[in-house]
């Protein structure tokens, strides 16, 4: 699978919980075949690793030209549940990103951006400060200073919407549960793309109802440094490069979704995503180790009175909190409650982990945190039959959830087991300084989002759809 022009990490990666069957790519294959004697019949084609020969006949062997296939054309087709391996992808990768950094370092003509800005998650950080053995702090500064080195104009936190997008999801919930409709109960965390995906091409409409609108928040902070870049960035939004780091390969595919190409059709709202393992290929490819590294802080996302003096992440799971901050939220909003503390207890296994509000003695709210394609599945089915209790759902299409990411560094060196890295990785993630998200923040960073101008088109940003893809899976795909 390796090539010269993909990264040789996009593979899948040692998930244990994957759904079964796959299926081979169904993407149809245009084979040059002008040389053919006309009295031999050809076949379909099929892509597949290692599928670079094509018998003619008994005597003869023609090498072809190895596929490719774009994460656009994955996103179109309703064959394989979400991106194999098998598929070469063309685009967002390591050396298309050092590509970028050289063409503005150049001042290539005709090139297509001018600045880059490069968000940072926190799950990536926490992934190179296990492997490496430095505090998340340092790491993080460390990867701030590997991008600024390379050329981009700001590093910034994704963290820094977290605010703006917990609260509109809290919103969401509330605005929902207020309806006690039975098609939009329970609400379905959207910021996992693989989930998103397995459900689009899996169930189709009926579900889609369920899954909630808000963006995530790779999308609103590429949405957000696009709009500001005018103002801040001094250049349009078409010439601003947004580079996500994030912790899974499905990250890519919610960025290609045509849903997030922006308004004036010019640019994408995150241009590239780029993984750990992909970093760790272009330290490996540019000789750094990445403990030599400097340090070198993280720039404001908008406006330096939202920077923080700390580094904070949201109360809750290592995926974003988001079932405990909807839980407080709607507890608050419903019940005019606050609670010091949400207690999650596990269901069965502890990627299945639930959390009850109780009023005047009965539950009246009940959130869930569902990692991994079996409790999916699982979840799925409860809904489809009507048997679901849950009334918030954080769902998560990796064991472990983020934190467990398919493109976290993993320690093939020392032989840890899975298992044991989540557990380290978990306590990293318990060890930064949480803080819940605020209104007030979040209406700061609308009003410099929109430059003072609150709109009604500007809170639809934060917003998007899903859309059901017709079947064209035939028996012939199916792989046991």
């Amino acid at each position: 699978m390796a090539s010269a022009n993909f990264s040789s990490f996009l593979q899948l990666t040692d998930l244990d919980d994957f759904i079964t069957p796959s299926q081979e790519c169904i993407k149809p294959v245009t084979i040059n075949d002008k040389q053919q004697d006309i009295s031999t019949p050809v076949g379909a084609a099929k892509i597949r690793i290692g599928g670079d020969v094509r018998n003619k006949n008994e005597q003869t062997a023609e090498h072809l030209v190895k596929a490719s296939i774009t994460l656009n054309d994955c996103l179109a087709c309703s064959g394989c549940i979400t991106s194999a391996e098998s598929v070469l992808i063309g685009q967002q990768n390591s050396v298309e990103l050092l590509k970028l950094f050289k063409e503005i370092e150049l001042n290539v003509p005709n090139r297509t951006f001018d600045k880059i800005v490069v968000a940072l998650s926190f799950q990536p950080v926490l992934s190179f400060a296990a492997k490496f053995h430095v505090s998340p702090i340092e790491a993080r500064a460390k990867l701030s200073a590997l991008f600024h080195n390379l050329g981009a104009t700001k590093v910034v936190d994704v963290e820094s919407i977290y605010d703006l997008c917990l609260l509109e999801c809290g919103k969401e919930f509330v605005q929902r549960f207020k309806e006690k409709s039975s098609k939009s109960l329970p609400v379905l965390a959207s910021a996992c793309p693989g989930f998103v995906c397995y459900a689009e091409k899996t169930h189709g409409d009926w579900i889609l109802p369920f899954i909630s609108e808000i963006k995530s928040p790779q999308q609103i902070v590429g949405s957000m440094i696009k709009d500001t870049a005018p103002n801040h960035l001094e250049t349009s939004a078409s010439r601003v490069a947004v580079i996500t780091v994030m912790p899974c390969f499905d990250k890519k595919l919610e960025a290609s979704r045509s849903d997030f190409v922006r308004k004036d059709q010019q640019s994408k709202e995150v241009d590239m995503v780029i993984t750990p393992v992909e970093i760790e290929q272009i330290l490996t490819q540019l000789e750094i180790n990445f403990s030599d590294l400097s340090s070198a802080s993280i720039d404001s996302l908008i406006d330096e009175k939202i920077a923080k003096t700390e580094w904070t992440i949201p109360p809750g799971s290592g995926s974003g909190g988001y079932a405990e901050h909807v839980l407080r939220y709607a507890v608050k909003e419903l019940y005019n409650v606050n609670l010091e503390e949400v207690t999650f207890t596990p269901v069965k296994n502890s990627d299945l982990r639930e959390a009850v509000f109780q009023h005047e003695g009965h539950p009246v709210l009940k959130v869930a945190v569902a990692n991994g394609f079996r409790n999916i599945q699982n979840i799925v089915q409860r809904i489809k039959r009507n048997k679901c209790s849950y009334d918030y759902i954080e769902i998560m299409a990796c064991p472990s959830g983020c934190l467990n990411g398919g493109a976290q560094l993993r320690q093939e060196s020392t032989g840890e087991s899975t298992k044991l890295l989540s557990a380290r990785l978990d306590g990293l993630h318990k060890s930064l300084k949480q803080r819940q998200a605020s209104e007030e923040t979040a209406q700061l960073l609308k009003g410099k989002w929109t430059n003072g101008a609150m709109t009604t088109d500007q809170d639809i940003n934060l917003r998007t759809s899903y859309h059901a893809l017709p079947k064209s899976t035939s028996a012939l795909t199916v792989k046991w």
